[in-house]
């Protein structure tokens, strides 16, 4: 190899190195990303659809009663939770909805109206508020949890408007129509609700 020659291959080497680029700075996006990941999954994800879960028991096996109702201030931040809890193994099937019609009690047929300007109703079936006659082990939803005005931001009245024929209905008094959730848990069968605050 000539000296020129390598001389050149010197230069050459130089401006490779030269017009290489420089390694970029750490990207922030995927940190980013992820900020934007754990905000959305402690963000209020509720629907103001129907929803609605089909369950039926075999012949022989009871009715779940529902036992207790609970209200208290949702785990998730700006939300009201309400809480149905069964006998039984599971919840039954259930359909939550708004409406816009005039609310009645399956029985008599009264008009029943609740604080807010957003009512939510309840089903559940096949189910019951009360035990059947004779029964060992008696389950009786008390007075006090049959009509609450719990005064939550979201939830501002409750009230049972069905107990009959293997049915359940509640009417929920919402503060305005907003989104809300349903879960279920066991251990005891519980069915949550929980409803966003109105903006």
């Amino acid at each position: 190899m000539t000296p020129r020659t390598a001389a050149l291959l010197v230069v050459l080497a130089s401006a490779v190195s030269v017009c290489r680029p420089a390694p970029a700075p750490e990207s922030r996006a995927p940190r980013e990303r992820a900020s934007a990941a754990r905000q959305q999954d402690t963000a209020f994800a509720g629907t103001l659809a129907p929803v609605q879960r089909i369950r039926s028991f075999r012949p022989g096996v009871a009715r779940p009663v529902l036992r207790h109702v609970e209200t208290a201030t949702g785990p998730s931040p700006g939300s009201d939770r309400v809480v149905f809890e069964f006998t039984g193994d599971s919840v039954p099937g259930y359909r939550v909805e708004y409406t816009t019609k005039p609310v009645q009690r399956c029985g008599s047929g009264d008009p029943v109206m609740v604080a807010g300007t957003g009512r939510l109703i309840v089903r559940f079936e096949p189910a019951q508020a009360h035990d059947a006659p004779g029964s060992l082990a008696p389950v009786t939803l008390a007075p006090t949890e049959r009509h609450r005005t719990p005064g939550l931001p979201a939830v501002r009245e409750l009230t049972l408007i069905c107990d009959f024929e293997g049915q359940v209905a509640w009417i929920l008094g919402i503060a305005a129509r907003s989104e809300y959730r349903v879960s279920e848990l066991t251990g005891p069968a519980r069915l949550v609700l929980d409803v966003r605050h109105g903006h």
